[in-house]
């Protein structure tokens, strides 16, 4: 693929020339635009992005260096060529300030151009080559591995929607850890003197990592103002084994309290359930800091087994249920009917049949929750869906007594919040433009007003703006801009007496002369020459 070019000269003959002489393909390199002066290469540089840009200097509205510097404030990764008459100190100086790759002093021979091709060439080669490199990166990789690895320690405990659990096995046997087993329990370590001294907490820790070694294994690391252990096994399919690992892991908790009291450590334990896939850790983890919370019931005790505690639901019915809740609001989001409908019968189906009135109504309200949690994302509410303003969603929800009743509620509440989220996805781009025409004409007689203003109105990027607009206009934003405020110049020179340069700051042109530039490329005629024509 050709590196683009922006080439820009007031001098029309020196473009032609420089354009039509040099061999642009030999060296990989397409001239996409032109630009007579600063301000319209600067429009051009927006909309195109090209990746390098020769420009004079001394040029009307906007001057090169004056240029150079605003591209190199908001588009850094541009490549700057000077091509210049003006072989002066003080402008090298500058050049070197704003890393101008070149500065090749007028006037240029085709051989010159072949060789700055040439050169700019190899080094964008290169520089494109080095982002690439293999060594290079692996270095990189291997320097940030224990901040990678902690990462992906931290996403065990806390992603709500974790990877596959043959991804996460994967990934850990590529970060140094085995979690290709099925017996997994998290135990929670807090002291009080954590956060008021950092060296103590290290020193604990390598208290707990000696003695899981004497213990037979567990991975422990600190999270926040815990150490967390992950304690697991293989069962080699054996059915009996999740009463031995509940054993082990008991007994190997009860050996690290015992350390932790030999050196002295004022500390808490919390020990979550089993659960039986790497996907499931959250779960135990999450039941460990549970079990923690029990200690300030408990003050005498420094050792908490969730089992002891709560009776707590399997990783496989809680998996499940979560799975079921998300496919409803993945349905209601991007799916269609049927998906819907299908989903909130999965949910609420036959294996719900035992819950009583009050669990079921619990589980319906959670669902509520993430459905409202959905509806304000786009802008609604539940409070006022397929009914009058005010609805009493509470009084709705404590009338859902069956679960054939909650199935066809949710049914109609889901397909109808689906059926919101879709049209207004589907006009989206319709209300994206129609937002961005009406800021136009609201802003296009302010001289500051841009691409860069328009985006930040609107709260999008420049980019996903430019393309965005373009498509569905069929005119660049800089085009539909200018186009407004010619019309407008055009009304004015007719309608008014008023000076070309008046008209021209009324529509949004600091610069006059910049202005009759503009004027006659967009309408063929100067602006007296336009009204002389029209009266």
């Amino acid at each position: 693929m050709a590196y683009t070019i922006l080439l820009v000269d007031d001098e029309t003959a020196v473009r032609d020339g420089i354009r039509s002489r040099t061999p642009w393909q030999t060296y990989n390199f397409e001239v996409i635009a032109e630009a007579g002066n600063g301000i319209e290469a600067l429009e051009l540089v927006e909309e195109l992005h090209p990746d390098v840009v020769i420009t004079d200097i001394r040029m009307p509205y906007l001057d090169g260096m004056e240029l150079i510097q605003q591209i190199r404030s908001s588009h850094p990764a541009t490549t700057l060529v000077i091509l210049s008459g003006y072989d002066e100190f003080t402008y090298a100086q500058q050049a070197m300030r704003y890393e101008v790759s070149e500065y090749v002093l007028k006037p240029v021979s085709v051989e010159d151009l072949s060789k700055l091709l040439e050169r700019l060439g190899k080094r964008l080669d290169e520089e494109i080559k080095r982002t690439q490199d293999q060594d290079r990166l692996r270095q990189a990789y291997l320097q940030a591995l224990p901040l990678i690895r902690e990462k992906f320690l931290v996403s065990l405990l806390t992603t709500v929607h974790p990877l596959s659990d043959s991804l996460l096995v994967s990934k850990a046997q590529e970060y140094g850890f085995d979690l290709d087993k099925d017996e997994f329990m998290v135990a929670l370590i807090e002291t009080n003197h954590y956060q008021d001294d950092p060296l103590q907490a290290l020193a604990m820790l390598e208290v707990i990592e000696e003695a899981l070694k004497k213990e037979g294994g567990g991975l422990a690391f600190q999270f926040e103002n815990q150490i967390v252990i992950i304690f697991s096994a293989h069962s080699h399919n054996q059915s009996q084994y999740d009463s031995l690992f509940r054993k082990q892991t008991y007994r190997k908790a009860e050996h690290l309290k015992t350390y932790l009291e030999k050196f002295s450590f004022d500390a808490v334990m919390g020990v979550g359930s089993l659960v039986h896939n790497p996907s499931a850790i959250t779960l135990s983890y999450h039941q460990a800091l549970t079990a923690l919370n029990y200690s300030s019931c408990y003050p005498e005790q420094s050792l908490f087994f969730i089992s002891d505690l709560e009776n707590t639901p399997t990783e496989e019915s809680v998996g499940k249920l979560q799975e079921m809740k998300s496919n409803i609001l993945i349905a209601v989001k991007m799916g269609n009917e049927e998906q819907v409908t299908d989903g909130v019968n999965q949910l609420l189906g036959e294996h719900l049949a035992s819950l009583g009135v009050q669990e079921m109504q619990a589980l319906l309200l959670e669902l509520s929750s993430s459905l409202q949690d959905l509806a304000h994302s786009y802008g609604h509410s539940l409070f006022a869906i397929g009914e009058e303003e005010g609805r009493n969603l509470f009084l709705e929800l404590a009338s859902l007594t069956t679960l054939g009743k909650a199935r066809r509620w949710y049914t109609r509440l889901c397909l109808t919040l689906r059926a919101m989220i879709a049209g207004q996805r589907e006009n989206s781009h319709i209300q994206f433009i129609g937002q961005a025409k009406t800021l136009i004409a609201k802003h296009f007689t302010e001289s500051g007003f841009g691409l860069e203003q328009i985006c930040e109105m609107i709260g999008v990027s420049p980019s996903y703006f430019s393309s965005t607009f373009k498509r569905e206009v069929g005119l660049s934003f800089v085009q539909y801009l200018t186009g407004m405020r010619m019309d407008r110049a055009k009304e004015l020179l007719v309608k008014t007496e008023g000076k070309t340069y008046e008209i021209a700051q009324t529509v949004g042109f600091a610069e006059p002369n910049y202005f009759s530039f503009c004027f006659k490329r967009h309408v063929g005629l100067s602006p007296s020459q336009y009204r002389q024509a029209n009266r």
